[in-house]
C-alpha cells in the first residue's frame, strides 16, 4: 500500500462517534468535526459495507482523494466494532447514507506514517461522503440490467450458467468439456462494458513488452476469478465465446488500476486445449520388517 493510502487508512481510525446536521461538533475522542450535509438515507450499522468518497488535506493542501485509487468509484469500508479509543467505527455506525462531514485531526494524534512535511500543530482534515450501503442483491440486479442492455445493443444471444455467467457462443467447439481439476489453455481479451480493453493474451498493445501466450489454469481450484472458473467450464474444446460476468463473479468491490469497483466484465475467449491431470506414480509398498527373533 502506498504512502497516501496508508495516511488514508490511518485517518479512518480516528473518526467520529456521533453525527448531527451542521455546526461545529466534537467526537468523544476529542476530534473536531463539522457536518456539511445530513443525508436522508438508511442508517448505517456494524456489519454494513459502505461506499464512501474520502478526501484528506493537510491544513488546506490536498494530500489524497479516494477517487484517485479507485478509478473514480467510491471505496468500500466495512463497519466493524470499535477496538480502541480513536476508532472510526462507532462514528461510522451513527451516520446515514448521504451524510458528509469533515474532521480536523491533530497531526500529533495520528499513528505513523505521517506526512514528512507536517509540523506540530497541523491538522489533517478528512472529509467523508457516505454514498450508499452496499447490497450484493441490489448490485446483482443493477448488473443484470446492464447486461441485458449490453446484449440487446450488441445482438448477443446469451445462455446463463448456473453460477450466473452469461455465455454467447461465437464458434461452437466439437471437443470435450473440461472437468474439475483439468488444466485449460485459453486465449482471451477482457474489456469493460464501454469497450475499454484492460487485458489480453493476443493483443500486444495492451501490455507492451509482455510475452503473448494463452493463460493456463486448473478448473475449479480458485486460481482465477469465479466467473472464469464457471464460464470456461461450460465450454467445449475449440469453442470461441463471449463471457459476460456480473461484478460479483469478477473483482466485485475491489478495484484494480484499470477496473473500477462493481464492474461488469466482458471476455472474448477461445478454449484452445484441455489437459488432464497427470496421474501420480504408483507407490510400491516397502516390505515389512522381519519380526524380531525371540
Amino acid at each position: 500500500m502506498k504512502k497516501n493510502n496508508q495516511l488514508l487508512v490511518a485517518a479512518l481510525g480516528l473518526l467520529m462517534a456521533s453525527c448531527g446536521a451542521g455546526g461545529q461538533k466534537k467526537t468523544p475522542g476529542g476530534v473536531d468535526y463539522i457536518v456539511h450535509k445530513s443525508g436522508s438515507g438508511a442508517q448505517l450499522k456494524v456489519g454494513d459495507t459502505v461506499l464512501m468518497n474520502i478526501y484528506q488535506k493537510l491544513n488546506d493542501s490536498l494530500l489524497a482523494k479516494s477517487a484517485d485509487r479507485s478509478n473514480g468509484a467510491p471505496v468500500p469500508v466495512l463497519i466493524q466494532k470499535s477496538q480502541q479509543k480513536w476508532d472510526l467505527m462507532d462514528g461510522l455506525a451513527s451516520l446515514k447514507e448521504g451524510d458528509s462531514a469533515t474532521f480536523a485531526i491533530p497531526i500529533d494524534s495520528l499513528p505513523q506514517p505521517r506526512p514528512p512535511f507536517a509540523k506540530k500543530g497541523d491538522k489533517l482534515n478528512v472529509t467523508f461522503v457516505v454514498v450508499s450501503k452496499y447490497s450484493s442483491a441490489k448490485q446483482l440486479a443493477e448488473d443484470q440490467k446492464l447486461i441485458k442492455e449490453y446484449t440487446a445493443k450488441n445482438n448477443l444471444q446469451v445462455t446463463p450458467t448456473a453460477e450466473g455467467v452469461y455465455v454467447a457462443t461465437q464458434v461452437a467447439g466439437g471437443g470435450e468439456q473440461p472437468q474439475p481439476g483439468d488444466t485449460v489453455v485459453v486465449n482471451y481479451t477482457g474489456k469493460l462494458l464501454n469497450g475499454k480493453v484492460f487485458d489480453s493474451s493476443v493483443d500486444s498493445t495492451i501490455n507492451p513488452g509482455r510475452k503473448l501466450e494463452p493463460i493456463r489454469f486448473p478448473i475449479g481450484k480458485g486460481y482465477v476469478i469465479k466467473g472464469w472458473d464457471a464460464g470456461i467450464a461450460s465450454l467445449k474444446k475449440g469453442t470461441k465465446a463471449i463471457l459476460i460476468l456480473p461484478s460479483g463473479l469478477g473483482y466485485g468491490l475491489q478495484p484494480t488500476p484499470m477496473i473500477p469497483s462493481n464492474s461488469v466484465l466482458v471476455f472474448d475467449v477461445e478454449l484452445l486445449d484441455i489437459k488432464k491431470p497427470t496421474a501420480a506414480p504408483a507407490v510400491t509398498a516397502a516390505p515389512a520388517a522381519p519380526a524380531k527373533k525371540k
